[in-house]
């Protein structure tokens, strides 16, 4: 069998290389590592964690980046696949739907069609149910169980959906996650579409997203699909974040249906439930994911990192920001940790995330430069830049002043930061941050691409595809 090494530096699994056995990539030392020690207890998650910067100055605090990698398989071994006819747990659909006037003509009539396909993915034992919102929300399909029946039921109250008034969002997102908390399963996905901005009764973007916040806690997901040119952006990816789903941004009506059928498929064909990073920190240091996907708290030197489920034959990159407290000079700083998570059959596992170290070297001799790893450092600025996207168009919407003055100091972070990679490659870097962020205070169409593209980078999402004619 083919032996592979691993940097014990900055985390790189590479072939063994010939002659001096030293890092392909930064020079540090390697270590063997056998493909079959690389899984634990039956484990089928493929992970793995890199460094940035493998060097630091002795005497001072200094931050450095990890960039945590996980893959799930195309197919979940069949011992933890779930023990129904299709191999999969139920899923709870729950659909919140914009029917306001906006939403008339070809808007309307593909997101009819989108639904009608959805409910054809599902089976008996899952649940859907659906609300409508305009000038107020109102339930218009019941949580019932999955049949045959059922889909008839639901394609025929499709067919007298009629487009008209105004958009009150936070009612109908309200009334819709009350219909989900009726539906009972493991994978309990809510789906909000609309067309346009939130402009009856409650508009504030932190109290609308509060309501799926509260709805993730309870473990649903809530996903946005925001249709146009002139939905908020901001507000959408705000609800899907807190709501721990996913954000689209629909330019064309006929990707409404890719859109739909692609999310709830994710959201069927789950490989790892529940998944959680666990990194332990050297004394004194401190850990902050870079995206706001991806809560952590930090209990006895240890930051434990949710990442939530992952879909199969998907790969999540899962960026975290590491400040490291003085170290002496040639003390070296190592940090390891695992990956826990459940399988739809609902066994517990767990993966060993490999180490990674940062060396401290005296003052006189660090040079920002040397010791970069340029391929993790170029994914981290990728990180940096959309999470700078984000958080400017969540404040720009909010007129939040005092965060868009902090903000501006984030750019000058980030300025930095790319300095250490080649020419070119900063300014692309820099060209495109001040382009996003024109769109958005522009509020232009484009607003909305830079904001998805953002929003996708953060999540580790997969492209849909369009369905071929």
């Amino acid at each position: 069998m083919k032996r592979l090494m691993r940097c014990l530096f900055c985390g790189l699994l590479q072939d063994e290389p010939t002659g001096v056995k030293t890092c392909l990539r930064c020079g540090g030392a390697l270590e063997f590592e056998d493909q079959p020690t690389r899984y634990a207890q039956g484990s089928y998650l493929d992970v793995q964690m890199e460094l940035d910067q493998i060097n630091a100055p002795a005497g001072q605090t200094v931050d450095r980046h990890l960039l945590v990698s996980l893959r799930t398989p195309a197919k979940v071994p069949a011992e933890h696949q779930a023990q129904t006819e299709s191999g999969r747990p139920p899923l709870s659909l729950n659909v919140v739907l914009d029917v306001s006037g906006s939403m008339h003509g070809v808007k309307i009539e593909h997101t009819k069609q989108a639904l009608r396909m959805a409910s054809r993915v599902l089976r008996e034992g899952d649940h859907l149910a659906m609300s409508v919102f305009s000038d107020d929300a109102r339930v218009v399909f019941k949580p019932s169980d999955f049949n045959r029946r059922t889909r008839k039921k639901f394609e025929s109250l499709l067919d007298e959906v009629r487009p008209g008034g105004m958009t009150a969002l936070f009612a109908g997102l309200d009334v819709g996650l009350q219909q989900a908390q009726a539906m009972k399963s493991d994978n309990n996905l809510t789906m909000l579409l609309s067309d346009g901005e939130a402009n009856v009764g409650e508009t504030d973007l932190e109290i609308i997203g509060n309501l799926a916040q509260e709805a993730a806690g309870s473990g649903l997901i809530v996903s946005t699909l925001g249709v146009g040119a002139n939905y908020n952006e901001a507000l959408m990816s705000e609800i899907a974040t807190q709501g721990k789903g996913r954000f689209y941004h629909i330019q064309s009506t006929d990707e409404i249906v890719p859109m739909i059928t692609g999310e709830l498929g994710e959201a069927a064909d789950v490989a790892a439930r529940d998944v959680k990073l666990h990194i332990h920190l050297p004394k004194g240091a401190a850990l902050i994911p870079l995206s706001a996907m991806y809560p952590c708290e930090i209990k006895n030197s240890e930051a434990i990192v949710s990442i939530g489920d992952i879909p199969i034959d998907l790969e999540v990159e899962i960026p975290l920001r590491l400040t490291l407290f003085s170290g002496k000079p040639n003390e070296r700083m190592e940090i390891k940790g695992e990956v826990s998570y459940s399988t739809p059959a609902a066994t517990k596992l767990k993966s060993a995330l490999n180490r990674v170290t940062v060396r401290f070297v005296k003052q006189n001799q660090f040079k920002v430069e040397k010791g970069v790893v340029k391929p993790v450092a170029t994914k981290i600025a990728e990180q940096m830049h959309a999470k700078q996207v984000l958080n400017f168009s969540r404040a720009f919407t909010q007129r939040d002043q005092q965060e868009m003055e902090r903000l501006e100091a984030e750019k000058v972070r980030f300025r930095n930061y790319v300095q250490n990679l080649d020419e070119n490659i900063q300014k692309k870097f820099l060209h495109e941050m001040e382009e996003d962020l024109y769109n958005v205070r522009s509020a232009s169409v484009m607003s909305k691409s830079a904001v998805y593209q953002a929003y996708q980078t953060q999540r580790s999402m997969r492209n849909q595809k369009k369905p071929k004619d």
